[in-house]
């Protein structure tokens, strides 16, 4: 009898030791699997910026015969790659560059967004412009043909109707106003619409050509 009593008390032991190091293994799991889930954004997030460093050390010519960063590596630089980026929770700044970047270039590829979204960081940037991005997208809005983007002088009124690119805009302006690669536009200020040749694009020094923009810096 006390044998039997000593192997169903060897039996329990081992069971509850059995019990409890899966528990321990099964909280462990679970904590590297929301680390694992919280890393993935951010590795996302470094894919793209990445991206953008190793673009950027391209000569004009070979970007140029780039179709874009969507053709280059979907997996990395692409429309689904934001899509799989957390929304973020959008500040003044933020809501301003993506209304710019909305109303500018909603229908560019995503690095014609981007190189939008990066000339009004360069004029935050410069001395020659406002400090705040709010301040560079208003800037002249309320003089006669004297604002800065021609949303804001266009007579139309702008409401947002795309709400899914309206969202994607929103992740593309939280890594621009991050510290990330701005070597797109060649540190371009300006740009314009290839459809228009304004005057004042004789005076500047052109820098990049993307999708539908023509981007100038000063000389």
């Amino acid at each position: 009898m006390k044998y039997n009593r000593k192997i169903l008390v060897s039996i329990l032991l081992n069971f509850l030791f059995i019990f409890f190091h899966n528990l321990g293994y099964a909280e462990e799991l679970n904590s590297e699997l929301e680390t694992k889930e919280i890393d993935s954004f951010t590795l996302l997030k470094d894919f793209i910026v990445s991206d953008l460093f190793l673009i950027s050390s391209f000569d004009q010519n070979s970007l140029k015969n780039l179709s874009g960063f969507a053709s280059y590596d979907k997996e990395k630089f692409s429309f689904d790659a934001l899509d799989k980026l957390p929304q973020p929770k959008p500040t003044s700044e933020m809501k301003c560059l993506a209304e710019a970047i909305y109303f500018e270039a909603r229908g560019e590829t995503i690095e014609g967004q981007y190189a939008v979204g990066e000339v009004i960081i360069n004029r935050v940037l410069s001395n020659e412009f406002p400090s705040s991005v709010c301040g560079v997208i208003s800037e002249g809005a309320n003089r006669l043909n004297a604002c800065q983007f021609s949303y804001n002088c266009d007579g139309k009124l702008e409401t947002i109707n795309e709400k899914k690119i309206y969202g994607r805009i929103l992740k593309l302006s939280k890594i621009l106003l991050e510290p990330s690669a701005r070597f797109l536009t060649g540190g371009a200020t300006f740009y314009h619409s290839k459809f228009v040749s304004p005057s004042w694009s004789k005076k500047f020094l052109k820098t990049n050509e993307i999708g539908n923009h023509v981007f100038y810096k000063l000389p």
